[in-house]
């Protein structure tokens, strides 16, 4: 029998999701994706892709029209949902970019290099009530050198191995047709959200050298705003990491040496 979901999501890792459900055959009933998808991240969104495929879109959960499924997947999916979506599911389950319980909330990628840990991963979790607190399904783990990634690159990596995460456990499911699960210890449940994360950006003005990298580092996701001093006056004056600068550089000149080649109508090299 072919199974079915509803898909919340946004970012392009939930377009993949998707497209390997419909690759495998599954029936997706409805998306619930973001009515506004940022500019500056590269199209197509999930919204667009569903209605190309002829799936139902709805950008509030409230709309949902379908009755229970095998799964609800919540994927980079940032608003809580709701009992009622929860319940359409025989399971629900959330894709976090983070390892749980250790990194919950708004500030996983940062805290991570904060901390200087040398690890980080991503998790899959059945949905309760509140946000990331649900018994774990599975956390995928693997090695990271804080004192090189930033905020940026380690996303990347973690969009990465959730998507090998996403594919093991659809894979689990197509064969079990339920998971076995563990509960987090509320002891070591830890959440951070959006005010506590923002607060971390403010480099103190005593930060020594390697301090200053490290928090530029940890928030260094543009086009959000960066790790920055703030001024006597208030102002904010943002760091860019001596990393990344060295790395746009590379960007920016990669190009001089065959644009002054052409110039001389020279090919050849």
């Amino acid at each position: 029998m072919q199974k079915s979901a509803i898909i919340l999501g946004s970012k392009p890792a939930s377009v993949a999701a998707l497209l390997l459900l419909k690759k495998r055959g599954w029936i997706i009933k409805e998306v619930v994706a973001s009515k506004n998808q940022a500019e500056w991240i590269p199209g197509p969104s999930l919204e667009e892709v569903a209605r190309n495929l002829g799936i139902r879109v709805v950008h509030n959960q409230l709309e949902l029209e379908s009755e229970e499924v095998d799964l609800v997947i919540s994927y980079m999916n940032r608003t809580l949902v709701k009992p009622k979506t929860l319940a359409r599911g025989k399971v629900p389950l959330n894709f976090h970019a983070g390892p749980l319980p250790r990194f919950g909330g708004w500030a996983f990628y940062s805290v991570a290099i904060l901390e200087n840990s040398d690890e980080y991963g991503c998790t899959c979790h059945v949905m309760d009530d509140s946000f990331d607190t649900g018994p774990i399904v599975k956390v995928r783990t693997f090695e990271i050198n804080p004192r090189t990634e930033t905020a940026y690159s380690l996303e990347k990596k973690a969009q990465f191995e959730m998507l090998l995460l996403f594919q093991e456990i659809i894979s689990y499911y197509e064969k079990k047709g339920n998971f076995l699960t563990k509960d987090q210890k509320p002891t070591e449940l830890r959440y951070m959200n959006y005010k506590e994360f923002s607060n971390l950006k403010e480099i103190p003005l005593t930060a020594s050298k390697e301090e200053i990298d490290r928090i530029a580092r940890a928030f260094w996701y543009p086009p959000y705003e960066m790790a920055y001093f703030r001024t006597e006056q208030g102002a904010k004056v943002e760091v860019i990491p001596e990393l990344v600068k060295n790395e746009l550089a590379q960007i920016l000149h990669n190009r001089d040496l065959k644009n002054s080649l052409t110039v001389l109508g020279i090919s050849d090299l």
